[in-house]
């Protein structure tokens, strides 16, 4: 069932099935290498093969926890948001948390305000689920990024570094960033 965040600008997200995998792959093979297709030696074939075919999709659509959806914006697909929840990372302890899993949106709608939706709509499940902290990683050479989510109220927590063969070592930096849900101590009944 899609769910409507603005209807003013038709901005919308559209639950991600099996049969979807092919579409998926098209779109993410356009906008991830449109902000990434630098950091790797292939230009981002290894890693675009490796996270979107049909094994992969398969596999992260039959958990549970995950929850994947395309970014449409007037009736154009535009990126894509996946996230888990309940998600702790391996690297340190974020108990009763929800992970930004994928966050992708292609360059032209950057700028635009659409980030900034998806990331209220992802704290608004949070607060609903009762979950305590939205996590997410970003790769160090992104400063925009960064940028970005410092502005939503994320700050960094850590960071290591991807062992990746095809990314090119000076891009290999990744921080994992969070921010704390504040409920309301006086939810509507």
């Amino acid at each position: 069932m899609k769910i409507i965040l603005n209807s003013t600008l038709d901005l919308q997200l559209h639950p991600i099935q099996p049969e979807d995998q092919p579409l998926l792959y098209r779109l993410m093979d356009e906008v991830y290498r449109a902000s990434y297709r630098y950091i790797w030696d292939d230009g981002g074939d290894w890693y675009v093969e490796l996270i979107y075919k049909p094994e992969t999709v398969f596999k992260e659509l039959s958990r549970e926890t995950t929850h994947y959806f395309f970014v449409e914006l007037g009736g154009e697909k535009m990126g894509i948001l996946k996230f888990d929840f309940p998600f702790s990372p391996r690297e340190i302890d974020l108990p009763n948390a929800m992970k930004i899993h994928r966050f992708y949106l292609h360059p032209k709608v950057h700028g635009k305000g659409i980030a900034r939706l998806l990331m209220s709509h992802c704290e608004a499940v949070a607060k609903e689920n009762n979950l305590d902290t939205i996590w997410l990683e970003v790769m160090e050479c992104q400063p925009k990024a960064k940028r970005f989510y410092e502005k939503c109220g994320f700050e960094k927590v850590f960071h290591y570094v991807l062992d990746f063969d095809h990314i090119f070592p000076e891009y290999r930096g990744i921080e994992i960033w969070k921010k704390e849900i504040i409920h309301d101590p006086y939810p509507k009944k």
